[in-house]
């Protein structure tokens, strides 16, 4: 009898090792995570600018590192600006905000398909599916959300212009 009790408490010291182990097992785990953790953050707060007139790193903070969104749309916003006043002819606002960054300033294509030469109904169309979703292509179903018909309509008739106006500014 005092044989198995004897076994009995070695089997529950066993458990009780066994358990206590695996506990520090997963602390040891979490200060592994947390290591990681202050050596990525110490990575980033190492990393810097160099100095235009010394050459020298300076450290910066993290939250330096990455840019505010209003940073992102002021940007965003320029480029888009710059791509509607560099073209042949002058573009509106509409088109600029809207088409210009994929389609080009003047409808000659980039991101988004060459536009420049198709009639008033093709674009109407093309929109109008867009718009519905009857074609698919996400940037376009989005960006054509929160237009109403008028602009829809302002948009084709100002595009099938494109190819005329694109002519008379060569000459």
């Amino acid at each position: 009898m005092i044989r198995h009790i004897l076994a009995l408490l070695a089997f529950v010291a066993t458990l009780a090792t066994f358990w206590y182990l695996y506990q520090v097992d997963k602390e040891v785990d979490a200060i592994g995570k947390v290591n990681e953790i202050f050596r990525k953050s110490d990575m980033l707060v190492e990393m810097g600018k160099k100095s235009a007139s010394s050459g020298v790193m300076t450290a910066i903070e993290p939250k330096d590192i990455t840019p505010t969104i209003k940073e992102e749309e002021d940007k965003l916003k320029a480029l888009r600006d710059k791509a509607g006043n560099i073209g042949g002819f002058e573009v509106s606002t509409l088109y600029r905000t809207k088409c210009a960054s994929c389609h080009g300033v003047n409808g000659n294509g980039g991101i988004g398909a060459k536009i420049i030469g198709l009639t008033y109904e093709e674009i109407s169309k093309k929109l109008s599916n867009f718009k519905t979703g009857v074609e698919k292509n996400y940037i376009m179903y989005g960006l054509l959300q929160n237009l109403n018909d008028e602009e829809l309509d302002s948009l084709a008739k100002e595009i099938s212009e494109f190819a005329n106006l694109a002519k008379a500014s060569k000459k």
